[in-house]
Parts: C-alpha cells; sequence; structure tokens
C-alpha cells in the first residue's frame, strides 16, 4: 500500500482519492480462489501505472473487488473503470483461463457496472474498517431469512405519499 501524499505540480496541490468496486461477470466467485484474486490484482496495479494513478489499497469479497485509488484527477472515472475491467479481462482469459473457465465463459470477465465514490484521505485503518463492515453487509444479504426480514422492516416509497 502506497503512503498517501498530496500531488503538487506546479499550479495546484491537491488529493484526490477514488473508491471503484467491480463485479464478475454474473456475480461468480472468482476471487475465492487467491490465485486469481492476487494475477487481477497485479494487472490492475499494472493497468493503474499507465495512467500514473496510485493503487492505495485493494480488496475483495468472492464476488467482488474493492480498489482506492489516488492521483487520478487527470483522468475521468469511466476511463479509469474501462482499462481496469478491460486489461484485467484480458490478461486472465488470455493467459489464465483454466483458473476461470468454470466460472466464466466466452470474452466476458467483468460486469458491466461498477460503483464508484470519491473519498477522503484513505487510511489502513480507514481500509480494514470500510471492507470488514461492507463484507458484513454482502454476506447477511446471502442469508435469506435476514434478507427478507430487513426488507419487511423498510419503509416502502408509498408509506412517503400524503
Amino acid at each position: 500500500m502506497e503512503k498517501n501524499r498530496l500531488v503538487r505540480t506546479s499550479s495546484t496541490v491537491g488529493e484526490a482519492n477514488l473508491h471503484l468496486q467491480i463485479t464478475p461477470a454474473y456475480r461468480r466467485d472468482v476471487f475465492a480462489d487467491g490465485e486469481v484474486k492476487n494475477l487481477v490484482l497485479i494487472y490492475a496495479k499494472e493497468a493503474l501505472g499507465k495512467m500514473n494513478i496510485l493503487l492505495l489499497a485493494a480488496d475483495c469479497g468472492p464476488d467482488h473487488m474493492h480498489f482506492f485509488l489516488g492521483s487520478w484527477k487527470n483522468n475521468s472515472i469511466p476511463r479509469i473503470a474501462q482499462a481496469v475491467k478491460g486489461f484485467t479481462s484480458y490478461m486472465m482469459r488470455k493467459h489464465h483461463k483454466n483458473l476461470i473457465a468454470d466460472k466464466l465463459w466466452g470474452k466476458k470477465f467483468w460486469s458491466e457496472g461498477y460503483f464508484y465514490r470519491t473519498v477522503g484521505q484513505v487510511t489502513a485503518d480507514s481500509v480494514k474498517f470500510y471492507v470488514e463492515r461492507s463484507q458484513r453487509k454482502h454476506w447477511k444479504a446471502l442469508d435469506y431469512a435476514f434478507y427478507k426480514q430487513e426488507k419487511s422492516s423498510q419503509m416502502q416509497l408509498k408509506s412517503f405519499s400524503s
């Protein structure tokens, strides 16, 4: 993990951090295999390095990956997502198809969408807190009884009508 730092140019000083979450096609649990996780991280770091974007932190659940990125201000979020998803997909399918063939097929590695949020300073503790907290949310959602109970306690849109 790289240390946060302010980015200085001839006329600016600042910090631009981004949280990007991407999901494999069909929400398959490809990252349950540690080798797949490590290879995707290596390729993602390579793609980001070509764009001069810092990979501040990364972690994943079995079916999604989180990236905390710094110094991305000279790139658009769609361009970053496309570069990471495109390069990692290409490299995994070209060089490591045997690791993913039972879960993914064709030219697809990632789902079409992504989640993003610009964020403030990212520290090791804040990343650990976020990932642990977000993972609990994902695991709870997999428990249908819990999900059904949570959903029934939520206010419905019609509840807000007058």
